[in-house]
């Protein structure tokens, strides 16, 4: 077994840890008994998007139940354990990884994972998977026996984290060349502790213990197949009905605990509360090719209109306001300029509507302000599924309403949000996103994401993915998120506190901060 401290991962994560020093690990490394054959049973607000991990664009607690990568980010976010591999070792240059993967490994379907299956899938990886271009700077994958080597042009963090998460997992790719894309995006073989049983669409996904699974990840006590009868994620978006039955035992866990009953749950004698800060954060996205927002002023406007304290005080303070693109705990999160952001990009009703004055746009009898036929109306997209735009959206709106903008709510389900976005068939809407990597902002603002385009963000975003260095990468980071703000395409609210609520009766369950699950000894009383 080979653990290893990556020099650059300690120092990038020095930030996480000063800006995080009051969060904990979620979940307990307790000493189990072996399961006696129940049942799991986990409420979440939204859907998974399909199983197969190559095809999402936002990875969900089923996943990771899925899939196994072949390490894992430990929990104190500075080394990595085993997982799939038995060990791995990393050149002195950084620029090429080499993974183990013992002969006796299966996918869900009996067929043999080994080096060259495992090959055979991460190239289907990079052929249809939305994120693949965290791997821009991979040279090179070869098989040598039990090996799989990554080889790679330059020292590549984006695609450290991504293989030590569930997107570094791995699908039969020959079962899933045979299926095709449309049939593999919800029946994929997988390699994990669990796989499908059923799903019924809307309602749950009801996963099975993999009878071939084994790992070597060195936090758990088990290292077979798991020894739970199931474990059934349901899909649950209303807050009230999730802590309800969490409370009534009807469901054993459950994610994304609402602000408000934060204080109850503490109190109940049941129940075992953790946190962790959001790995991003939640943002509007504004449409400058609609009239009205075409206009950068009205942008800005919003921009400077939007009082974030009234923001975490709705999510009954269990959020942090955001000023950049990027949280504290995430790599390539620069302090110095959440702070110059925070003053640049501050609060400012009476600059918004100076703004908004200067542009020419004049209240009408109802207060809504119109410059040459054009009214300052639009649409407001709500991702319903994500609790805590769902509580803001009334809050932006009386905000915007304050300067003579009218926003007028419809929700619908984050997937709808996202691609509306994407169609640029859209006015303002909400967005969120988890994700360890300051590199996030090449999926939310570069060309290729299909959000916006802009050529010189791109270039600015580049820059920071395709720099070695953990300090250098925070420095291009930051410019590339201070474009962002000063073209005014997307406004950063909050971080969720991101509460994650179990039964004591549930025993042996491990949750890290960036709130991976492993169930692997898991029991129930």
């Amino acid at each position: 077994m080979s653990i290893k401290v990556f020099p650059w991962l300690c120092r990038a994560m020095s930030v996480v840890f000063a800006s995080l020093a009051a969060a904990v690990v979620l979940g307990a490394f307790m000493a189990c008994s072996p399961a006696s054959g129940a049942e799991l049973v986990i409420a979440t607000p939204d859907e998974i998007q399909g199983t197969d991990v190559q095809q999402v664009t936002w990875d969900h607690a089923v996943h990771q139940l899925l899939f196994e990568p072949l390490f894992h980010l430990a929990p104190d976010l500075k080394s990595f354990v085993p997982g799939v591999a038995s060990e791995w070792k990393m050149s002195p240059d950084n620029r090429e990884i080499r993974f183990t993967i013992p002969q006796g490994r299966k996918f869900s379907s009996g067929e043999p994972l080994t080096a060259t299956a495992f090959k055979a899938s991460f190239e289907r990886y990079l052929e249809i998977s939305p994120y693949a271009d965290d791997y821009a700077a991979l040279n090179e994958i070869k098989v040598e026996g039990d090996d799989i080597i990554f080889s790679f042009k330059a020292s590549s963090a984006p695609a450290m984290l991504s293989l030590s998460s569930v997107y570094g997992g791995a699908v039969d790719a020959k079962d899933a060349a045979s299926k095709g894309p449309e049939q593999a995006k919800s029946d994929i073989e997988s390699y994990g502790p669990m796989k499908v049983d059923e799903w019924v669409q809307g309602s749950h996904i009801r996963l099975v213990p993999n009878e071939n699974y084994a790992t070597f990840n060195t936090l758990v006590q088990n290292k077979a197949p798991v020894k739970m009868d199931a474990i059934t994620v349901r899909f649950v978006p209303d807050n009230f009905t999730r802590v309800q039955e969490l409370q009534a035992g009807d469901v054993d866990m459950i994610y994304n605990v609402p602000g408000e009953r934060v204080e109850a749950l503490k109190k109940d004698p049941n129940i075992e509360l953790a946190s962790s800060l959001q790995s991003g954060c939640s943002f509007l996205n504004l449409n400058p090719d609609v009239p009205g927002l075409s206009d950068i002023a009205v942008r800005q406007a919003i921009l400077r209109s939007i009082n974030k304290a009234e923001l975490v005080a709705s999510l009954s303070g269990v959020a942090e306001e955001r000023y950049g693109m990027l949280s504290p705990s995430m790599i390539g999160f620069s302090r110095e300029y959440e702070d110059e952001a925070s003053k640049l990009f501050s609060f400012d009703p009476n600059e918004a509507a100076k703004l908004l004055d200067e542009a020419g746009y004049t209240p009408g009898s109802d207060g809504i302000r119109e410059k040459d036929g054009v009214r300052l109306d639009f649409t407001f997209m709500v991702a319903f599924d994500i609790p805590s735009a769902k509580k803001m959206a009334p809050v932006i709106q009386a905000q915007l309403k304050k300067i003579g903008i009218s926003a007028n709510i419809r929700e619908f389900e984050r997937q709808y949000v996202n691609q509306a976005c994407r169609d640029k068939k859209y006015d303002i809407a909400t967005r969120s996103y988890v994700w360890g990597d300051a590199d996030m902002l090449t999926y939310l603002f570069h060309t290729e994401s299909q959000y916006y385009s802009y050529p010189d963000i791109d270039a600015l975003i580049e820059a920071g993915r395709e720099s070695p260095d953990p300090a250098e990468r925070a420095k291009a980071y930051a410019v590339a998120q201070r474009a962002v703000m000063e073209k005014a395409i997307a406004v950063p609210l909050v971080s969720d506190i991101d509460y994650t609520a179990y039964r004591k009766s549930v025993k042996g369950l491990i949750l890290t901060p960036l709130k991976m699950i492993f169930v692997n000894d898991v029991s129930k009383d």
